[in-house]
């Protein structure tokens, strides 16, 4: 692991904030803070990307390797008492527990749970949205394309990041390595009025997002692309589009703002603008396939 040096307190205070931010605990007003320190200093940018590279690898090893279920019970049980179950960690496999504590820790994550110093479980609810979708029962496309448009109202709107100005320096350094070559697909592909002023990774929800902010006057547009979760968009549903490959694009709309979104086989993507219907399907149309070709091209 790389050692970076960093000035005076903010940057220790900021980075006490990281793993907060990541599961999206902070106030608004501490989560202003942290966005704000991060869009200039690429120093923190770049602990907050290795932290997320390290709950993503942590994340996989609790896939990846199944501990048992008597040693799972049993640390989210000394968890609970506050004690420390470090007695365990000599007499058992290491990848057992650490796939134990990893799944105790993504499992306390996903119900909304965070352990504090005292080790009492605190109930964490999710700050609510100034804008919300309503989702009729059963509208399994509608739930889908929900996770794009919370992202864009959670992210634009709520956290004024489409009033930002990110320079290339700064949506390398958040977008890191496997996405910063996006922007430059999309600069090619959009129309030459559009300018992207944000890119960067964000989270809601415990969910990890590249997010491109592009703006021309007071139009917003968010392309914003997720990893799936075990979503797929329902056979037959019915499809507004196509676009250019052939792939079917849904869509729908909330507070007059236009959501358009397919799939991959590992990704969700969205289109998320304050345009017209038929605008939002042109940009739609015009994006996604060159997305679809980006992330082909990653993987391969």
């Amino acid at each position: 692991m790389t050692l970076i040096g960093f000035d005076g307190g903010q940057c220790k205070r900021i980075r006490s904030y990281l793993d907060s931010y990541l599961n999206n605990e902070l106030l608004v007003e501490t989560t202003h803070e942290v966005i704000k320190h991060l869009e200039s200093c690429k120093d923190c940018a770049r602990v907050l990307e290795e932290r997320t590279r390290i709950k993503d690898q942590l994340k996989r090893a609790v896939l990846g390797d199944s501990a048992p279920l008597e040693l799972q019970a049993r640390i989210l049980h000394d968890i609970r008492r506050g004690s420390r179950p470090g007695f365990l960690f000599g007499a058992l496999n290491k990848s057992w527990v650490l796939a134990a504590a990893a799944a105790v820790l993504f499992g306390a994550i996903a119900l909304g749970i965070v352990f504090k110093s005292t080790g009492r479980p605190t109930n964490v609810a999710p700050r609510p949205l100034s804008l919300t979708a309503e989702i009729a029962s059963g509208d399994q496309t509608g739930q889908i394309l929900k996770v794009g448009f919370d992202d864009h109202v959670f992210c634009s709107i709520d956290h004024d990041m489409a009033d930002k100005q990110f320079t290339s320096e700064q949506m390398s350094a958040s977008l890191g390595p496997q996405y910063e070559g996006l922007v430059a697909v999309v600069k090619q592909k959009m129309p030459q009025d559009y300018v992207v002023v944000v890119g960067h990774r964000c989270h809601y929800l415990q969910r990890e997002f590249v997010h491109l902010i592009l703006r021309r006057g007071n139009e917003v547009v968010s392309l914003i692309l997720t990893k799936k979760n075990g979503e797929v968009f329902p056979p037959g549903g019915a499809a507004s589009f196509l676009q250019a490959s052939g792939a079917p694009v849904y869509e729908s709309a909330w507070h007059d703002l236009q959501v358009a979104g397919m799939e991959t086989p590992d990704y969700l993507v969205f289109v998320i603008s304050n345009e017209s219907r038929k605008g939002n399907e042109y940009i739609a149309d015009t994006l996604m396939p060159a997305v679809n070709d980006f992330l082909k091209n990653a993987a391969a």
